[in-house]
């Protein structure tokens, strides 16, 4: 698979963060960190699914755990009365 230059900045943030919840607290938290921000579902499974085949920048974000992972939190639906 060819890789294509990343053009969303802040995308790759929340996918690296995203790799690091992953690392840290499981795939099941960081799928729902990264859902919560707006990463597409097919990019997160296919950055979940294969670790082999990810970026250097991404493998090295997560050896490294830069940065404390986000509290991933969930609110409960309203329910209308």
């Amino acid at each position: 698979m060819k890789r294509q230059p990343r053009k969303n900045s802040d995308l790759e943030a929340v996918v690296r963060q995203g790799l690091v919840v992953d690392s840290q607290r499981g795939a099941a938290n960081a799928w729902v960190y990264m859902a919560a921000q707006g990463v597409p579902s097919n990019v997160i499974a296919r950055v979940l699914s294969a670790p082999d085949n990810r970026r250097d920048g991404d493998r090295f974000a997560v050896e490294a755990k830069q940065f404390p992972a986000p509290a991933v939190r969930i609110r409960a639906p309203r329910h209308a009365h």
